[in-house]
């Protein structure tokens, strides 16, 4: 049994599967789940148009709010469970497995795949076919997703490993300090969507952007500001002290589709 190979794949029984997800308490290295193929879609985009009359084509309010709008996101992965001799095994390992996936909520899904990223959703379906003829079983996990996947580390880390050098920005720490003099900085926003980033300042700090009204900032622990948000790509913001020097900074996570 040692030295048996999977004839379709080419895989040792033993072999430790190198691609893997984790989901709650379930991880498939744990059942010894080589991935066969991973099947993902980009979300569908909720569009939102009008039609009106005496005008050509339809005008589009997709993006209403600075950014497209999705639906959820759905991923089947399909694995093989290598040195299944026996019939009847599928059963008892669907419900094994069916049981730990199915029992998370809005949980968090990681795919090695995706090592910087991870997703955020339920389990829609676990199937288990037995295909003890070729010592196999065949596994299909289908996970019902939020549409964007949002990264592990967050913006103010500057990592450099999970740079991409195509799309994000490199921000040098997003800590300032702040005087009675208004002073300018730019945020780059990387994701996919416009978000609220948390925000921290030691002292009353007045926020201002362009073509908007001021926003004075609350002393304490971080939190997010219903009217401040950062828009995709680079935003310029304003910020005075409104009392003697003060410490102000930014953090968040990019999500991308």
């Amino acid at each position: 049994m040692n030295n048996m190979i999977d004839i379709t794949h080419g895989l040792n029984m033993e072999q430790s599967p190198s691609n893997y997800i984790e989901f709650g308490h379930f991880d498939s290295r744990r059942f010894g789940l080589n991935l066969h193929e991973r099947i993902g879609d980009t979300p569908s985009e909720k569009g939102i148009t009008t039609s009106i009359p005496y005008m050509q084509g339809v005008v589009d309010m997709s993006n209403l709010l600075g950014n497209r709008i999705y639906d959820n996101r759905g991923i089947t992965y399909v694995f093989y469970r290598f040195g299944v001799n026996r019939k009847g095994t599928a059963r008892d390992f669907q419900t094994t497995i069916t049981n730990l996936l199915m029992r998370e909520f809005d949980q968090r899904l990681e795919d090695s795949f995706e090592p910087d990223f991870f997703y955020q959703g339920k389990c829609q379906e676990v199937v288990v076919i037995d295909d003890y003829d070729r010592n196999r079983l065949r596994i299909e996990i289908t996970f019902d997703l939020y549409p964007f996947k949002i990264a592990k580390h967050t913006e103010g880390d500057d990592l450099f490993d999970p740079f991409n050098f195509d799309i994000d920005a490199f921000h040098d720490g997003l800590n300032f300090i702040i005087t009675e003099q208004p002073s300018t900085i730019q945020l780059y926003n990387a994701s996919q969507l416009v978000l609220r980033p948390l925000v921290t300042a030691s002292g009353a700090i007045e926020l201002t952007r362009a073509g908007r009204s001021p926003l004075e900032l609350e002393v304490g622990t971080e939190r997010t500001y219903r009217d401040f948000r950062l828009e995709q790509g680079m935003n310029t913001l304003t910020l005075r002290s409104l009392s003697g020097n003060a410490n102000i900074s930014f953090d968040w996570r990019k999500e991308r589709i």
